[in-house]
Parts: structure tokens; C-alpha cells; sequence
């Protein structure tokens, strides 16, 4: 029973795994929750550009979201991006580009940013005692010192494991002014 119990700690959880646990999380406070290829969304764009062009959207295409919140107002708020990898340069290569982002699309439906958005990275728990647990906002850290997020489409990220998740979200949340939100996941 133990080598059983031992296994199943161990094993790593699969991109899919991971973004059905952060949905258990915020799903009860969240009436929009968009999942790239699930529930009859199929991709979730991100452009470079307000405006798009349609025969040139290809062109200012920059990525295709795991999952996004919207708040309650239909406005995107929240971009999560579950990685497998716990590699920093994995993880860390979402965040310039979410600071260019300009307009997001499901299916036909386009959103533009009007307000910069927030943007979570939530990689699997480590097993590594205490590593990835002081890496991860030293990191952190690091990115926000080097990249200039009073010019983008970012208002702010976060990188945490996933058993960090609500008290990263609440910190996101009440950090830049969403604190209806932040209550949620005391």
C-alpha cells in the first residue's frame, strides 16, 4: 500500500491534470472560465493588435491561451497558464509575450484588452523539498525588475506551484485592486 501511495505522490501530473485541478479551484467563483479545447471552446487566440484584418489575422497572432477569466462584466481579466515543466525557461517565456497582447478571441467572439490583464503561471507541485518554493518568487522577482509592465498589456504576474494557488491568487488579486476577488480564496 505504501509503494502505491508513494507512486501516485511521485507521478507527474499531464498538462491536462493540471488544468483540471486549478479548475476545481476557481471554478466555484468564476461564471467564465475558458478552457482551450474544452466545452466547445477550441482555441483561445492572443494578437498583438486591436484591430484584426480578416485574411491577415494569422499574422498578428502571438499565442493561444491555455485558460482565461473574465470577470463579470465579460472583460478578460485573467490569463492562467498551467506548464508541466518546472524549468524557468519554460514558464517564464509567457510572460513578454502577454505584455504585447492586445485582443484575445474565442471562436468568433473578440475581446479586446482594455485593461491590462493579470497573468498566472501554476506549474505542478515540486518534489524537491524547499527549492522551487524560494526559486519561484525570487524569480518572480527577477522578471518584474527587467520588464516594464506600466507599458503593456500585463498589470501583473505571478509563478507559483500548485499547491500555492489560492494564496497566489489571492495576493494577485488584492496586489492590484481586486480585492472582491482576493476574498475568495482565503
Amino acid at each position: 500500500m505504501k509503494d502505491v501511495e508513494k507512486m501516485n505522490k511521485n507521478k507527474k501530473l499531464t498538462h491536462s491534470e493540471l488544468i483540471d485541478k486549478i479548475y476545481d479551484i476557481i471554478s466555484p467563483y468564476f461564471r467564465h472560465i475558458f478552457i482551450e479545447k474544452r466545452n466547445g471552446t477550441n482555441y483561445i487566440q492572443i494578437f498583438d493588435e486591436k484591430k484584426l484584418i480578416e485574411n491577415e489575422q494569422n499574422r498578428f497572432k502571438i499565442a493561444n491561451a491555455d485558460m482565461l477569466v473574465l470577470d463579470e462584466k465579460e472583460k478578460p481579466l485573467l490569463i492562467i497558464e498551467p506548464e508541466t515543466s518546472a524549468s524557468p525557461k519554460t514558464f517564464g517565456r509567457s510572460i513578454p509575450i502577454y505584455t504585447i497582447a492586445q485582443k484575445v478571441k474565442i471562436e468568433n467572439k473578440e475581446y479586446s484588452i482594455e485593461c491590462p490583464l493579470l497573468l498566472l503561471i501554476v506549474i505542478p507541485k515540486q518534489p524537491e523539498k524547499g527549492q522551487k518554493e524560494h526559486q519561484l518568487p525570487d524569480l518572480e522577482e527577477k522578471f518584474k525588475k527587467t520588464i516594464d509592465l506600466k507599458e503593456s498589456s500585463l498589470k501583473d504576474f505571478a509563478i507559483c506551484q500548485i499547491d500555492a494557488l489560492k494564496p497566489t491568487l489571492k495576493r494577485l488579486f488584492i496586489n492590484n485592486g481586486y480585492k472582491e476577488y482576493g476574498c475568495y480564496f482565503d
